[in-house]
């Protein structure tokens, strides 16, 4: 599919750049604190850009959107581990997001994040101790589904074939890519992370 080739292509350096700059502060969660602070620094990008995207989504053409609305997770996941609330920063700049396809290229930046959650599962529960099972489930994706809902989301895409709605989709998933390495450098976990609740 030209598309994805062009996604591919075209956000491998940026997907790199975000990859080597949020790995390192992931490997380095000790506590539960700063669990907490790494959760709330995803929220603070995630529901903001969640919510640009759902004013430009077509149901019609991804009917399981609702169901891939994920930054609640995050909450869910906050509250298992005992850091309950929503006083966290959030990013307010997801101007990029105007139309149909630059929503698509933004999902398809968080939708391929469930594919590296596994990783991060393992590396934080590692860390941590944790079961699987108990505050990880934003990370932890569509668990066994991860697979085949990330493939249901790239056949979505094969409707962009107009070369407008190709050059804004790959555009904006290049730019969530770089707004997002922008996000983590301007917030830390340890700036995040607060006593528990």
């Amino acid at each position: 599919m030209r598309l994805l080739e062009r996604l591919r292509s075209e956000t491998k350096p940026v997907h790199a750049e975000l990859e080597a700059s949020m790995m390192p502060w992931i490997s380095r969660v000790r506590n539960l604190e700063e669990y907490a602070g790494l959760l709330r620094m995803f929220y603070g990008f995630y529901q903001p850009l969640d919510d640009a995207i759902k004013q430009h989504i077509d149901i019609n053409r991804l009917p399981d959107f609702h169901e891939r609305r994920r930054p609640h997770w995050i909450l869910e996941d906050l509250q298992a581990i005992g850091f309950p609330g929503n006083a966290f920063p959030l990013d307010t700049r997801s101007s990029w997001v105007t139309d149909q396809a630059s929503a698509f290229g933004a999902l398809y930046v968080m939708e391929g994040s469930t594919l590296g959650g596994r990783v991060i599962c393992k590396t934080i529960s590692g860390n941590l101790g944790m079961d699987l099972e108990k505050g990880l489930r934003f990370f932890g994706g569509y668990g066994p589904e991860t697979g085949s809902r990330w493939k249901s989301f790239l056949s979505a895409l094969e409707g962009f074939d107009h070369s407008s709605d190709e050059d804004r989709l790959v555009r904006s998933a290049y730019n969530t890519f770089r707004h997002f390495q922008t996000w983590i450098k301007q917030n830390s976990v340890q700036q995040l992370s607060t006593s528990k609740a």
